[in-house]
């Protein structure tokens, strides 16, 4: 295996790449990427990264089934202390009680976003996740965070989307670049890059092939023109009780919602809570640039996060479930993005 004039290893051939993938990030069990070697007759060798996407890896030979190496070398000791409060305050309500001593990786998404994803890992499975990035003032926010399995970054999910798109849009003797980044305001995807000199980018959630757009960037300039919010100390925040409006639910499963007369006023934290107690069942949707937010997103309840020095003013994360995964976003992200729809009960 050789590394190219940019200072990145390559791997040839679909199959190799998926071996590769847990060098790349490794943010889920070796074992996928090692039973998707197996099939393809290729050498189960590993190759982890120890820091950054730029820094050299390192190459091991070993278990297959062993877990990913957690990454604590070049993590900002800020990230960490941000990790560290919001787990200890989220471990302190009911639906992250397992969260409590859990053990952590990190993960940098980039390059260049200065965003980390913090893997809650117990038992060697992942249990939820929180995604830490900067402000404009350099200082570290919870961008958003997920309880349950189901994650962004799955390597089985992304070895997938690989497979499906190796019959239509890979060459097999592509040599490929694949990096893991995050966006504002809620964009997780990786940028996939042939040797070809084609882009190609994949929803981390969903493994979805992403518009072209996301690629070049071009898609940004139908983001609204919004005064970027004001900087939140979390290190004196404390996450309260989760509210539940109602039972999870799909928001293609009844397309009613997209009637003119579904549509809701919302332009606040406190429209926000009045609605769901009305219409426990509400739908976010920013039509033509859903793929930034994961959505449109089916929101059936908030948790609220109350600062000592200014706890009339609650910071809100809007509750949307994705199978099995409670997916919690910052709601100033939505308010100023998109419209909100009631779904009849």
């Amino acid at each position: 295996m050789k590394k190219n004039h940019s200072g990145h290893y390559s791997v040839g051939m679909i199959a190799a790449v998926l071996i590769g993938l847990s060098a790349i990030c490794p943010f889920a069990s070796i074992h996928a990427a090692s039973s998707a070697a197996q099939g393809n007759h290729v050498s189960s060798e590993f190759l982890y990264k120890s820091s950054s996407l730029d820094s050299p890896l390192k190459e091991s030979a070993g278990d297959a089934s062993a877990n990913p190496p957690i990454q604590e070398q070049g993590v900002p000791s800020d990230v960490k202390q941000t990790a560290d409060d919001m787990i200890q305050s989220l471990s302190s309500q009911p639906p992250f009680s397992q969260w409590k001593d859990a053990e952590l990786s990190y993960h940098p998404l980039g390059p260049g976003t200065h965003s980390w994803l913090v893997q809650v890992n117990r038992a060697g499975k992942s249990i939820g996740y929180l995604i830490i990035g900067t402000d404009t003032n350099g200082v570290y926010q919870l961008n958003e965070y997920g309880n349950g399995p189901g994650g962004p970054y799955s390597m089985d999910v992304l070895r997938q989307s690989l497979k499906s798109l190796a019959e239509t849009e890979l060459s097999s003797s592509d040599k490929l670049q694949i990096t893991p980044m995050y966006e504002e305001p809620l964009l997780a995807y990786w940028l996939v890059r042939s040797s070809t000199g084609s882009e190609l980018c994949i929803d981390a959630m969903t493994g979805d092939p992403l518009p072209v757009e996301v690629a070049d960037g071009s898609w940004k300039h139908k983001l609204h023109n919004n005064p970027p919010p004001s900087t939140v100390n979390f290190l004196q925040t404390q996450a309260q009780s989760v509210t539940f409006s109602a039972d999870p639910f799909n928001p293609y499963d009844d397309l009613g919602w997209l009637q003119s007369k579904q549509k809701l006023f919302i332009h606040n934290t406190d429209q926000f809570i009045d609605t769901l107690r009305i219409s426990p069942r509400i739908i976010f949707s920013a039509t033509s640039i859903n793929f930034a937010f994961g959505g449109p997103l089916s929101i059936n309840g908030y948790q609220a996060w109350r600062s000592p020095d200014d706890p009339s003013h609650p910071i809100l994360y809007a509750l949307t479930q994705h199978h099995d995964l409670s997916r919690f976003v910052p709601l100033k992200q939505l308010l100023p993005a998109g419209e909100f729809y009631r779904l009849d009960s």
